[in-house]
């Protein structure tokens, strides 16, 4: 059974689990740029790292430190950003000996899943936005998404 902690992201030591450092080796991510970060609020950033929960387990040798057991890219990308540090970040602590059946899970599976969810993203994106633009005070400029995205705004379209 899992355990849930908060830790204050200045104090977590974090790297990727060997097992999942060897399976990600290949794995390749878009570019982030300076732009994507510094256009996200601090409220954006408390926000989006209150939603994470990074699945981990504990280091075997170094009590303080965790092994993380799914490929995090947006997080590290979010870490960078100068109003993180003040914030914690949720922890899901497995036991060491359950590392493979969840990087399994969380290598293979929840990805498969999310594509087959996600396959219009920015066109589900426009729609939102220009529903919110009827219901919602204030809506994100399609330009601010799409810096985030790393795209150009008529990408989001639909």
């Amino acid at each position: 059974m899992a355990k849930r902690k908060m830790i204050a992201l200045r104090a977590l030591q974090l790297s990727y689990h060997p097992l999942l450092a060897h399976i990600t080796e290949g794995d390749h991510f878009q570019l982030t740029n300076q732009a994507q970060l510094s256009s996200l609020s601090n409220l954006e950033i408390q926000s989006l790292i209150e939603q994470m929960t990074l699945s981990v387990v504990p280091h075997p040798n170094k009590p303080t430190q965790y092994y993380l057991l799914s490929p995090a890219a947006d997080f590290f990308f979010i870490q960078q950003h100068p109003h993180s540090s003040t914030l914690q970040v949720q922890l899901l602590i497995y036991p060491f000996e359950d590392a493979e059946s969840i990087i399994k899970t969380l290598s293979f599976i929840a990805p498969s899943l999310n594509h087959g969810l996600q396959t219009k993203a920015l066109h589900n994106l426009s729609k939102r936005h220009q529903l919110a633009k009827l219901y919602m005070k204030s809506v994100p400029s399609k330009r601010k998404l799409a810096v985030i995205a790393n795209t150009s705004a008529s990408a989001i379209r639909h």
